[in-house]
């Protein structure tokens, strides 16, 4: 009798192990995707780009259609911490805007097509805040992040008064986004933000990461 006591309690010792270790395991802190040393590439398209939107043209002249490609962003970023990261991002854009000259002719109005190349160059740097740690979901990295970047803007002909002209501006511009990666192997993930930076109102891309070294000891 007391040989099965002893078998019974065994069982039962290792059946609560078993069920605090499962606990444990449940409850434990997933692994941060923005692990500390760790260096994250990204390269995404954007859309909605609000330098298209605002583009006008003086009353002489007469809009008409644009045509071009979404803005392409890389970036880099280098986790400080376990959460923190900084990224230095770049931007690249063109476009084709087309309007008509107006010129007043004996026979009504007379419509001059020209036709302005777009092209923007944006540099940035910001920093990203990842929330892994408050929104637990294996793969799932959402971040918030603000920054500033400078865009580097030209028109081959750009309308002014009653001519055109080559033009070049600089604007320096904050950036302010939130997001989420999803890691769907270890390094790999998709990747969406949304925000403002003048650039897109939204990107879609895909990111790599390359986790830091593990040091072995040395016995």
């Amino acid at each position: 009798m007391m040989k099965y006591t002893l078998i019974l309690l065994l069982l039962l010792s290792v059946s609560a192990t078993a069920q605090d270790t499962a606990v444990a395991q449940k409850n434990r802190p997933l692994d941060p995707n923005c692990k500390k040393h760790t260096y994250i590439a990204t390269m995404a398209l954007g859309f909605i780009n609000s330098y298209k939107s605002d583009y006008t043209v003086p009353a002489n002249f007469e809009k008409g259609n644009t045509t071009g490609f979404s803005p392409l962003h890389l970036k880099l970023e280098y986790c400080i911490s376990n959460r923190v990261s900084l990224a230095f991002a770049g931007a690249y854009g063109t476009a084709v805007f087309n309007s008509f000259q107006l010129y007043e002719g004996n026979n009504g109005t007379i419509k001059r097509y020209k036709t302005n190349h777009w092209r923007i160059l944006g540099l940035g740097l910001t920093a990203y805040y990842h929330l892994g740690y408050l929104i637990q979901v294996k793969g799932l990295d959402p971040f918030i992040g603000a920054g500033i970047s400078l865009n580097n803007i030209r028109h081959s002909a750009f309308p002014d008064a009653d001519s055109t002209i080559l033009k070049k501006t600089h604007a320096v511009t904050p950036c302010l986004k939130a997001g989420a990666r999803y890691y769907f192997s270890d390094k790999v993930s998709v990747f969406a933000d949304a925000g403002y930076d003048k650039l897109s109102m939204f990107s879609l891309g895909f990111s790599c990461k390359v986790n830091p070294k593990k040091h072995r000891s040395i016995n």
